[in-house]
C-alpha cells in the first residue's frame, strides 16, 4: 500500500471490509491508467475490476517487469521450456510462476489463477519511452490460501534471457500473504 511502500506484506481480515478495501481501492486506482485512454478496448467480459474481489475476498496481485530499456524476451527452444511454466508458456511471452518460498509455504499456497494465463505478452517489448506507455502487467489470483497463516510467496518471470538471482532480486519478487479470519466486533458505545 502507498501508506507503507517498503512493506511486502499483504494482510487483511476476510470478515472486515475496512481491512481489505484499501487494497481494492489501490488496485482500482492503479488499473485506471489502463482504461481506454488511447483508443484501446477492454478484452475481458467485465468493464471494471470487480471480478478481482469476490465473495471469498481472494487476493489478486499485479506482476510486472521493471522498465528494461531495449530489452525484449527471447523464446525458449522447443523442448527446453522450464517445467514450472510448460503448460502455460506461449512463444513471444514472459511466463510467470508463483509458489511458496519454502517447503511449508509450498504446502499452503493452494490454487493460483494467472491472468492472462500465458503471462505478459512480449509484443510490448522492447520498452522505449513514449507518451502514454503503460508497463505491461499480468496478475495472479490466490484462490485457496489458508486462513490465519502467513505464506511467503516467490514469483518468477520466465523467458530464455531472464536470469533468476535471489540476492539481486533479478527475475523474481518475494512478498507475504496473510488472510486473517476473525470475527469483527463493533465497539460498544460508552455508557454515560
Amino acid at each position: 500500500l502507498k501508506e507503507n511502500p517498503d512493506s511486502t506484506l499483504i494482510k487483511y481480515n476476510v470478515r472486515d471490509e475496512k481491512s481489505w478495501q484499501p487494497y481494492v481501492k489501490q488496485l482500482d486506482d492503479y488499473l485506471k491508467k489502463y482504461s481506454d485512454t488511447n483508443g484501446t478496448r477492454e478484452c475481458g467480459d467485465n468493464d471494471n475490476n470487480s471480478n478481482l474481489v469476490d465473495d471469498d475476498v481472494l487476493p489478486c496481485v499485479v506482476l510486472s517487469l521493471n522498465r528494461l530499456i531495449g530489452w525484449q524476451p527471447v523464446d525458449y527452444a522447443p523442448g527446453s521450456v522450464p517445467e514450472n511454466v510448460k503448460g502455460r508458456y506461449k512463444s513471444g511471452s514472459i511466463a510467470l510462476y508463483c509458489d511458496g518460498a519454502s517447503n511449508p509455504d509450498k504446502e499452503h499456497i493452494g490454487r493460483l489463477k494467472y491472468i492472462p494465463g500465458h503471462g505478459i505478452d512480449g509484443r510490448y517489448y522492447p520498452y522505449v519511452y513514449v507518451p502514454n506507455y503503460h508497463q505491461p502487467i499480468a496478475m495472479v489470483k490466490f484462490e485457496s490460501l489458508p486462513r490465519n497463516r502467513l505464506v511467503l510467496v516467490e514469483c518468477r518471470a520466465y523467458a530464455l534471457n531472464i536470469e533468476h538471482d535471489i540476492t539481486s532480486r533479478l527475475g523474481l519478487v518475494h512478498f507475504e500473504l496473510f488472510l486473517e479470519d476473525k470475527v469483527v466486533t463493533e465497539p460498544r458505545p460508552s455508557a454515560l
